[in-house]
């Protein structure tokens, strides 16, 4: 039997996105517990939907470039996936938890590209 595909989509129309299963994205669970922030975060997400992409890269960027500067957490040195989540970890968490198979998101290629980008998706937690 085939899974059924539900894909968490952004509102912006701004970036040139692609969507990924996200069995194909490697997502550091930082688990902060943060009870209000994931909360909030619920909230936003099912009222207004998912406002940006996930900024990822591929596993081969991330090896051979300098975007590995931007991870200021452990690194997982090997995995399993084609690519790792940058920026959108909680909205990864969010779409995992809720069914989605499938999420929309950014490819970003080196560290000053996911900083800019990083600095133009933002949006502070009071501002969800």
């Amino acid at each position: 039997m085939t899974k059924d595909r539900k894909t968490l989509f952004c509102t912006s129309t701004k970036y040139n996105t692609i969507i990924l299963a996200l069995d194909e994205i490697y997502s550091l669970n930082d688990n902060l517990q943060d009870k209000a922030f994931d909360k909030k975060l619920h909230a936003s997400l099912n009222l207004k939907g998912m406002l940006n992409p996930l900024l990822v890269c591929t596993e081969e960027t991330f090896k051979n470039s300098d975007i590995r500067k931007f991870e200021r957490r452990p690194v997982q040195p090997e995995i399993d996936q084609g690519y790792r989540c940058l920026i959108g970890n909680n909205r990864y968490k969010f779409a995992v938890d809720n069914g989605y198979t499938h999420i929309e998101a950014l490819i970003v290629e080196s560290f000053e590209e996911v900083k800019r980008l990083h600095r133009e998706t933002e949006i502070e937690p009071r501002r969800m």
